[in-house]
C-alpha cells in the first residue's frame, strides 16, 4: 500500500509539474496584460484604424459564371499591403443599383481555410449583390444552384482572424464597388457566424456603409477570455505567439485584444441583431448578454436586439433554425 501511495504521489507530483509547464506565459506579469482596458488604449486603436490603407490595388475579376439570365458569379481578386486577396461575388443582372449582403464565416487552426456559403434562392432574382471574401489565410467556396465555386488561397495569415479580417472585409466592400455599378456599397450588411459575427460588429464598428450587422455565436470581450483561455490552442496563436516569441509587448498584444473585441467600441454599431446559442461553450450567451447590456447602458437599445436560442450550442444555432433565419431576413430586407 505504501508503494502504491508512492507511485501516486510521483505521478501526482509529475501531473503538477507537467500542468505548470503548460502555463505559457509564466513569468510575465498578467496583471498588466489583462488589465481592463482604458479610454487612452481603445482611443490609440481607433486612430490606428483611421491611419490604415484599405484601398485595394490590381483589382481584377479571375473567373466569371453566368449562373441563370438574371445572375452571375464573379470570383475576384486584388490586393492589400502587397497580400492577394480573393472574394466569390454574385452579382444580379439589374439597371439600379442594390445593396450589398457579406457572409463570413468561422474558422478552425486544424480544420480547412475555408469561407464557404450555400446560397439558397427563392426564385431566379437576387436583390442583392452577395459576397463571402477570402479573408487572409483562407479561400472561399461558393455553392449556387447544387454547383461550387472555389477561389485561390488568399494571402497571409488566417490567424490574424479579426481585426486583419475586418481590414479584408472593408478592402472586399471597396473591391466590389470598383468593380460593379449595381453595387450600392452605401448600404451594406454583413452576417457573420462565430469568429465572422465578430467580424460582422467590428466592421459595423469600423466602417458607416455597413447600415446592418446580424452577428451569430461571437465573442465581444478578449481581454476577459483571453485571460482565462489563454492557454488554448487557438487563443495563443491569434494573440500569445508574438509575446511569446518576441516580436511583440506586452503593449502590442494588449492593442490586438482591443481592436479585436467589439465591446469597447460598440457606440458606433448601425443597426444591430445579437444572436446566441443558450448552450453555447465556446462563444457564450454570455457574451451577447454583455454587448447588449453595455449598448443599454449607453441608451442605444434602439440600435440593437438580442435573441438567445434556448436548447442550442455553438455546433448547431443555426442548423434548422428557421426562427433565426426569418429573423434576419427580415431584418436585412428593411434596407
Amino acid at each position: 500500500m505504501k508503494a502504491n501511495h508512492g507511485i501516486a504521489l510521483f505521478f501526482l507530483l509529475g501531473s503538477l509539474i507537467s500542468c505548470k509547464k503548460k502555463d505559457i506565459l509564466a513569468g510575465y506579469d498578467k496583471a498588466a496584460l489583462f488589465a481592463s482596458a482604458t479610454t487612452t488604449e481603445i482611443n490609440a486603436v481607433t486612430d490606428m484604424w483611421a491611419k490604415r490603407n484599405l484601398v485595394p490595388q490590381e483589382i481584377t475579376v479571375e473567373e466569371t459564371h453566368v449562373i441563370t439570365a438574371k445572375l452571375s458569379l464573379h470570383i475576384i481578386s486584388f490586393r492589400l499591403l502587397g497580400s492577394k486577396e480573393y472574394a466569390g461575388v454574385l452579382v444580379p443582372v439589374t439597371d439600379h443599383p442594390v445593396p450589398v449582403q457579406f457572409y463570413v464565416g468561422g474558422y478552425s487552426t486544424k480544420e480547412d481555410p475555408v469561407n464557404s456559403s450555400a446560397v439558397e434562392m427563392a426564385g431566379e432574382d437576387l436583390p442583392f449583390v452577395y459576397v463571402v471574401p477570402a479573408m487572409r489565410g483562407q479561400y472561399v467556396s461558393l455553392r449556387v444552384k447544387g454547383k461550387e465555386y472555389r477561389s485561390s488561397m488568399s494571402e497571409g495569415s488566417r490567424f490574424d482572424a479579426f481585426d486583419g479580417a475586418t481590414d479584408d472585409v472593408i478592402a472586399t466592400l471597396n473591391a466590389v464597388g470598383a468593380l460593379f455599378s449595381q453595387a450600392d456599397t452605401a448600404r451594406a450588411m454583413i452576417r457573420g457566424g462565430s469568429r465572422g459575427g465578430i467580424v460582422a460588429l467590428l466592421a459595423g464598428e469600423r466602417d458607416q456603409r455597413f447600415k446592418r450587422v446580424a452577428a451569430v455565436a461571437f465573442n465581444a470581450d478578449f481581454i476577459g477570455l483571453t485571460a482565462q483561455l489563454y492557454n488554448d490552442p487557438t487563443y495563443r496563436e491569434q494573440f500569445m505567439s508574438g509575446l511569446i516569441n518576441g516580436t511583440t509587448t506586452i503593449a502590442g498584444v494588449r492593442q490586438l485584444m482591443i481592436a479585436s473585441s467589439p465591446l469597447y467600441f460598440c457606440s458606433r454599431l448601425p443597426k444591430t441583431q445579437l444572436h446566441c446559442a443558450q448552450n453555447d461553450r465556446i462563444t457564450p450567451a454570455a457574451q451577447g448578454e454583455l454587448l447588449f447590456n453595455t449598448m443599454k447602458t449607453l441608451g442605444l437599445q434602439h440600435q440593437v436586439e438580442l435573441f438567445i436560442y434556448p436548447n442550442r450550442d455553438h455546433d448547431n444555432i443555426a442548423t434548422g433554425n428557421t426562427e433565426m433565419a426569418i429573423t434576419i431576413n427580415t431584418f436585412f430586407s428593411t434596407l
